[in-house]
Order: C-alpha cells, then sequence, then structure tokens
C-alpha cells in the first residue's frame, strides 16, 4: 500500500509547528512548508481553510520528469521524490511545473531544494518530523486509501500527478477556531497575485528572441539568395547562449542540461540550440549551401522545441496559440525579412487576432503600454511592406523587430504555469461573487 500525508483542516490552527520542526531536522535555510489559507482575511460570509503543504512525492512527477539534469530521483522503498543538489544547475523549471509550490529556490546557494519526507527516518520506522510535530493531529502519515485522489478542495490543483495526500474533511465542513478570533485573524497568511515582473525572466526573453531572429535570418537568406552577415549573424547565435547562463543558479554545471532528453523538454531544447548553433555558424562562415537548408530545418526544430518548454508547463489553449509563439514569430520574421506579402498578411492577422483577443476578451489588460505598441507597430510595418514604401528602410525594420520583442515580452507576462495561490485567489472571488449575489 502507497503512503502519503493526510489533512484535516478542521483541526489545522496554523500554529506552524510542522514547519518549525521541518527547518530543525533538515537543518534548512529556507521553509519549505507553506501555509495556504483560503479566506485569509476571515470574512463572514466563507469559510476559512488552512492547508498545510510541502511536496506531495507524486506518482507523476512533473518535477522529475521535467528537470533537464535528472536531479530528481524517486527512493524505491519509501516512495519519496528524493533531490541531489550536486546536480542541479538552478535554472528553476520544477518551480514552472510543479502547481504545488513544493520546490524552493535558496538565493544563498543558488539552487533547488525541497522536501525530502525525511526519508532516511521512514527507513528507520519514525514518522516525518512534520507529521510527529502536529499537536492537533491535521496533519499525519501514513497508508493511503488506495483510491484514486479524492480532492475536497475547488482551488486544490490537479494535474493528474496523482500526489500522495488524501483529505478527511470536506471543503465546506467547519474548521477548528481559535478564540479570541481577532487575534488569529491577524497572523494569517494572505497570497494575494502581484502584478507579474519580468525582471527575474529577461535573460530567457533575449535568448528566446535572438534564437528566433538567428532562425529567421538563415530562413530568409534562402529565398533572398544572400548569406546573412557573418559579422552579425555569429554574434547574435553566440549572446543567444550568453544571455540563457544569466538565468542559471549554477553557471559552471551547466554542461548537465543536457542529461534529460528522454523526458525534459528544456534538455532536448538546449540540445538542439547546440546543434544549431554551432551547424548553422559554420554555415555563415564557410557559406555552404547544403547545409543552409539543414541548419534553416533544424532551426526550426529547434523553435518547436522551445515553445514546448512552456507549453509543457503551461497547457492552456490561451499559450498554445499566443502571439509571442516563437515559431510563429520566425515564420512573420521571414515573411518580412523576404518581402513576401501574402504570407505576411497571413501571419500578421493571426497575431493580430490573438493580441486583441487577449485585450477584449481575456482582459489582460497589465503592461497595456507594451501591448499597444506591439500592434501598433505591427500594423504600421505592416502597411510599410504591403505598400512596398521603403519597408527595408533601417528604421522600419528596426520597428517592426521592436514589435516582435514586445511581443515575446507580452508571453512571458501572460505565460502562468498552473499554481496553488492563483487558484486560491481566483476560486475566492467567485466566491465573494456568489456570496453577495445570494445575500
Amino acid at each position: 500500500m502507497r503512503k502519503g500525508f493526510i489533512f484535516n483542516h478542521n483541526k489545522c490552527v496554523s500554529c506552524k509547528s510542522c514547519s518549525a520542526a521541518c527547518i530543525l531536522e533538515n537543518s534548512w535555510s529556507i521553509q519549505p512548508r507553506n501555509i495556504y489559507t483560503f479566506n485569509s482575511e476571515a470574512e463572514s460570509l466563507l469559510l476559512l481553510i488552512n492547508l498545510r503543504l510541502a511536496c506531495n512525492h507524486c506518482e507523476s512527477a512533473v518535477c522529475m520528469k521535467g528537470c533537464p539534469t535528472s536531479s530528481f530521483t524517486r527512493d524505491s522503498l519509501t516512495g519519496a521524490i528524493l533531490f541531489d543538489e550536486m546536480k542541479c544547475i538552478g535554472c528553476r523549471y520544477c518551480q514552472w511545473n510543479c502547481p504545488y509550490d513544493a520546490p524552493k529556490f535558496d538565493s544563498a546557494k543558488k539552487l533547488i531544494t525541497k522536501c525530502n519526507l525525511c526519508y532516511s527516518g521512514l527507513m528507520d520506522g519514525r514518522q516525518p518530523a512534520c507529521s510527529s510535530a502536529c499537536p492537533t493531529g491535521a496533519l499525519s502519515f501514513g497508508q493511503l486509501s488506495g483510491q484514486k485522489a479524492d480532492i475536497g478542495y475547488s482551488w486544490f490543483p490537479n494535474k493528474n500527478l496523482d500526489p500522495a495526500i488524501e483529505f478527511t474533511a470536506g471543503e465546506n465542513s467547519d474548521p477548528l477556531r481559535i478564540i479570541p478570533e481577532n487575534i488569529y485573524n491577524s497572523e494569517i497568511t494572505n497570497h494575494v497575485n502581484k502584478e507579474k515582473s519580468i525582471s527575474g525572466e529577461l535573460s530567457l526573453i533575449v535568448f528566446s528572441f535572438l534564437t528566433t531572429l538567428s532562425v529567421a535570418t538563415l530562413i530568409s537568406s534562402i529565398f533572398r539568395g544572400v548569406y546573412p552577415e557573418r559579422t552579425v549573424f555569429i554574434p547574435v547565435i553566440v549572446l543567444a547562449g550568453l544571455a540563457s547562463f544569466f538565468h542559471l543558479g549554477k553557471r559552471l554545471r551547466s554542461w548537465r542540461s543536457v542529461s534529460n532528453l528522454k523526458n525534459s523538454p528544456l534538455s532536448r531544447e538546449i540540445a538542439f540550440y547546440l546543434i544549431y548553433s554551432t551547424l548553422s555558424s559554420i554555415t555563415v562562415f564557410f557559406q555552404l549551401p547544403v547545409f543552409l537548408i539543414i541548419s534553416s530545418v533544424i532551426g526550426l526544430v529547434l523553435l518547436i522545441l522551445i515553445d514546448s518548454v512552456y507549453i509543457y508547463a503551461d497547457k492552456r489553449k490561451y499559450v498554445k496559440l499566443h502571439s509571442g509563439q516563437t515559431f510563429l514569430s520566425a515564420l512573420l520574421i521571414v515573411s518580412f525579412l523576404s518581402g513576401a506579402v501574402s504570407p505576411f498578411i497571413f501571419i500578421a492577422i493571426i497575431k493580430l487576432a490573438a493580441s486583441l483577443y487577449s485585450l477584449l476578451v481575456k482582459k489582460m489588460n497589465s503592461n497595456f503600454e507594451i501591448r499597444f505598441l506591439r500592434i501598433a507597430f505591427l500594423i504600421v510595418t505592416g502597411i510599410s511592406l504591403i505598400s512596398h514604401n521603403s519597408y527595408s528602410d533601417l528604421i522600419t525594420i528596426s520597428m517592426f523587430l521592436t514589435g516582435e520583442f514586445f511581443d515575446r515580452i507580452i508571453f512571458y507576462i501572460d505565460f502562468n504555469p498552473l499554481n496553488i495561490n492563483a487558484l486560491i485567489n481566483s476560486q475566492l472571488n467567485i466566491d465573494r461573487d456568489e456570496k453577495k449575489r445570494g445575500k
């Protein structure tokens, strides 16, 4: 029988004993256990629910499958997902993929760490430190029912990962309350959505955009009959690779990033980038016609793999069809640089439709200035191309590429993998509105 965590929110009073025990047991410099509070402001119309959560050691663990360095492994005896920090490169891809916010980035060590289920203690017949320390019996560890996890909360992420956790209290049952309540409420942790910042992803934006630009330039050279300028093309590829390094916590370990080609989209992306960058640089430097076609095809495959990295983490249709996807952007750049009006119009319409859909239908109005300029630049440069009015001028080309760069930035703004914090806030807003309408 499979073992895992058993949680009853009726008994949880947010005393934080489980977190303290976890930190003391493992000498963590971070806090691997989170408290998620539904209705953290304790609004009288809604239930207040505390959920203590760390790693759920899922049967189908996306952290383990997606990790490019194979830093995660499963202990065959305890079922624990273990982490080898000596393999970690600090890419934080596991944080994108885990909906339970379990992997934590240690900024001091510049790598990931997470709950290990106190597996050495389990081997000795002891309970995990967190469950042993819980004074109310809200959190325990033992045999699971064996049935498919019956998630008792509408806001609990479900990606068919089969987490090793069961809930023994329904979402609508009343939790324990501490008297006086005003003291308790003042200590509740509130998870509030903040406007997303792209500063932490800037290196990835630069990498993906420069790679897209290089592939598009290479392909357009086939139609124009002129090889890309080697003094520009090769530095662009080199800069793209260097930019990606700045996203890593452990850059000297980057060679490990191709260790999980079978399962990890990120590992495959990096491998194809190395192949593409090497072959395309040789092609342009020595002007080899046959290699020009081969490296162009490899470049297109690379862009598909770059897109798959994000689709693996955020499986929404909106992300799959986003105008900022690298493959679609490359096709538009190729048509623009080649002066192919019909393909340009077709792809531009798709991009404009996707951009307007996000603004008018999805109501994604954050960073409105960038979204507006992106649409404006595409329309203006598109008119220049269609009218054959100096579309090849440096200013027009710069405006067009700036618009595509903005589109890539918008993609990162809209990229939002499934996460329990976002789901709590979303469900709370829904329940709040329903309660108000029912008054």
